[in-house]
């Protein structure tokens, strides 16, 4: 282990996605207004025994939320949709660090959820199984046979094939993905997700095809003019690109492209559409205050929406390029009329404002655009998820463009009406207002027609555009798969690919005074970093890779405390691999005030607690600053000694001192002794005592002081519901 010479002989999990246990939304009940999923091929349990049981534990514990076909809400959660996949999943390294459970988010934040959800039925066998399994894979060589592009080559590439029309003729690359070993099968969903991404933004009558420029199929051609566009609309997406170096001239990576050009504001900039929903409706020539004195539109009502969170009203208006819908979101809000006490609809008589409005309608190609407005139908670039939710992201506030094309990807889908038979016998409601109801409230065959024709156009408009109607890849489809695919968190092979350059060019900045550049890649040795950490340190590690000095070498990223996916923590120790005798320092910051506990487990699988220790006993860290263990000046170093694999695992509570288990006790032990790691922590996942290594160890060297000892005790519910973020480091010695 980490030898304490007055010294000792770590994990960067960052918590990013809800994986696991949450409890299935009622969405079964309304298949409406939401996209049925294609069905699904579900995976075979596998015959080896250990990956047995960890399939069993995936099935019962988290297919609901992350399986294709076994789903229980409309979408899967933070976009993983193929758990039972494990092949494919051990070897994303964004969830699984081969042979390093506790580097492994998806073990790391199993853990988490069952301290924090008492309703997750999550058993020590559980975590035991899990724990094997990725204890058992082996890392993977990528795909050596794959020669990685480089930036070079795309101008290579595009240079032999000259465009007609050289101005108005752009690329979109995806050679991040070919880099990292991207699949055939998913080089495919991505162009074809490349493709609906253009053609959402286009007002063309005709569906832009893109031609490949590279045998690799990874440069794809733009024609600003055949989109409709001109080098203005470009200059836009380039403003904001932050890869600015990176790449062949005029070309933009793809993935980039999909994750913002699809997001508002951009994404109405590109639309050019307007500030106001009345507005882009006459744009259309749609009136829709007359189509309803008219009995032209078409509506139904749902009571209570598991999309929205209220009443819902939804509105068809008929025009040029096929069907404009509406929806009217009305939020619970108590002593306020919602839809059905208010059946007529907003404007009508005792109608309360909506809360929101949203609106999809066809392009004239027969693709789809999207619209998000307040109850007065000003422009919104987002909605809380107190209005309306993606079931896959239920914290997540709705961006229009992106998070509407992932709930309708294939368009309408077929909805129930609920309004008409309320309203059709109650005398209550005044006739005048009853009659309008029925008018519009034609019943659901009516509407499913209607629905129909529109997503018709869709599927024709992607036909035509070489693509195949309700295509997914990894159970997601595939502009929600690029997309997610560049909003997940980086690893250092992924970024390596993204420059085109070996992996051990990165590997070779680490440690060194080269700025955020330098900071990231130290970050990206231990562990995923966020993409948005990517973005941040770009510049800098562009600089450092061409040789050049950064403009301030000590400079570090800045945390990113607005993710919503839960506290980060950050470890580092600079570098991975030390030889025996060196000393080792350990630095931590956390996005958030937390109680911070380390955990050394030695090569034999022994844990001690390092931190908080006899010497240096107060283990608050406040967020964003940086906590050096041991600090300078402190009576003891951390050592290492003997070869092999030292883990350092980190955990931060927000309310607790420690987590659950530990009990410390400096007047028998300087370092707190868990003893067998693996039992300690089935101890903890079953909530038994935890048997005291202090009681056994040696009595206190003479005229040592007494710090108090913390009683062992079993999680409390502060401790279920308190925030809380781990992470490891991995430290290989060598003799």
């Amino acid at each position: 282990m980490l030898h304490v010479v007055r010294t000792i002989g770590v994990a960067a999990a960052a918590i990013a996605l809800v994986i696991c246990g949450v409890a299935p939304d009622a969405w079964a009940q309304e298949r409406r207004w939401q996209q049925p999923a294609p069905p699904a091929a579900l995976p075979n349990a596998p015959d080896d025994p250990t990956e047995a049981k960890v399939f069993a534990t995936f099935d019962r514990l988290c297919a609901s939320c992350h399986q294709a076909g076994k789903l229980k809400s409309p979408h899967a959660g933070h976009g993983l949709a193929d758990i039972l996949d494990l092949r494919r999943l051990a070897t994303d390294a964004t969830l699984v660090k081969p042979g390093s459970p506790d580097g492994s988010r998806l073990y790391t934040l199993m853990q988490i959820r069952a301290r924090a959800h008492e309703d997750l039925d999550v058993a020590a066998s559980d975590l035991d199984a899990v724990r094997d399994w990725i204890n058992a894979i082996k890392p993977t060589a990528g795909c050596p046979e794959r020669h990685r592009l480089t930036p070079a080559d795309a101008a290579a590439a595009i240079a032999a094939r000259p465009p007609d029309a050289p101005l108005m003729t752009r690329h979109l690359s995806l050679q991040a993905a070919y880099n990292a070993c991207a699949t055939p099968a998913g080089m495919k969903a991505y162009r074809d997700a490349v493709t609906i991404a253009v053609n959402s933004l286009s007002w063309t009558l005709k569906p832009v095809v893109l031609a490949a420029v590279d045998a690799e199929e990874t440069l794809l051609r733009v024609d600003l003019a055949a989109l409709g566009w001109d080098v203005q609309m470009w200059q836009k997406l380039v403003d904001v690109y932050p890869y600015s170096g990176q790449g062949a001239p005029g070309t933009l990576r793809a993935d980039w492209f999909v994750a913002e050009a699809l997001k508002a504001p951009l994404y109405y900039d590109l639309l050019g559409l307007p500030d106001r929903l009345q507005t882009l409706q006459a744009s259309l020539k749609i009136d829709a205050a007359t189509d309803i004195v008219q009995n032209r539109a078409r509506r139904l009502g749902i009571k209570t929406s598991t999309v929205a969170r209220g009443s819902r009203l939804i509105q068809r208006n008929g025009f040029a390029n096929g069907g404009f819908w509406t929806t009217y979101e009305y939020a619970p809000t108590p002593g306020r009329a919602d839809l059905f006490d208010a059946p007529g609809g907003p404007g009508s008589r005792g109608a309360s404002k909506p809360d929101a409005s949203l609106a999809m309608f066809n392009l004239p190609s027969g693709y789809n655009a999207f619209f998000i407005a307040n109850g007065d139908g000003l422009r919104l670039n987002d909605l809380p998820p107190s209005i309306i939710r993606h079931d896959g992201f239920p914290s997540r506030r709705i961006v229009a463009g992106n998070d509407c094309l992932a709930c309708h990807a294939r368009g309408v889908a077929p909805a129930a009406d609920e309004l008409r038979s309320r309203v059709q016998g109650d005398t209550a409601v005044p006739r005048d207002i009853r009659d309008k109801v029925l008018a519009l409230h034609t019943g659901t065959e009516d509407l499913r027609r209607l629905m129909d024709e529109d997503n018709d156009r869709l599927a024709d408009a992607l036909a035509r555009s070489g693509l195949v109607p309700g295509a997914s890849i990894d159970g997601l489809d595939p502009v929600t798969a690029l997309r997610h695919r560049y909003e997940r968190n980086v690893t250092l092979d992924e970024l390596a690919a993204e420059h085109g350059v070996a992996t051990s060019a990165l590997i070779g900045l680490a440690g060194r005074a080269l700025g955020r550049g330098g900071d990231l890649v130290e970050r990206l040795v231990h562990g995923p970093v966020s993409r948005l950490a990517v973005e941040r340190g770009h510049l800098e590690l562009t600089e450092a890779l061409a040789g050049r000095a950064p403009r301030d070498g000590n400079a570090t990223l800045p945390l990113d405390a607005d993710r919503p996916e839960g506290p980060l923590l950050v470890m580092r120790t600079g570098a991975a691999s030390y030889k025996s005798g060196e000393e080792l320092a350990i630095r931590v910051r956390t996005s958030e005030t937390c109680h911070l506990t380390l955990i050394n487990v030695d090569r034999n699988g022994r844990g001690t607690v390092v931190f908080p220790n006899d010497f240096e006993q107060n283990n608050y860290l406040e967020a964003g600053r940086e906590l050096r263990v041991p600090s300078d000046g402190a009576p003891y170093v951390f050592r290492l000694r003997d070869p092999g694999r030292e883990t350092i695992i980190g955990h931060c509570m927000s309310a607790s001192k420690s987590p659950p288990g530990i009990r410390h006790d400096f007047e028998r032990q300087r370092f707190t002794e868990l003893g067998d790691y693996r039992a300690f922590l089935n101890r903890t996942a079953a909530n038994e005592p935890e048997p005291s290594a202090a009681a056994k160890a040696p009595p206190p060297e003479k005229g040592r002081r007494r710090a108090p000892g913390r009683p062992a005790t079993a999680t409390t519910a502060a401790q279920k519901g308190e925030s809380q973020a781990r992470a490891a480091v991995y430290v290989d010695v060598r003799p």
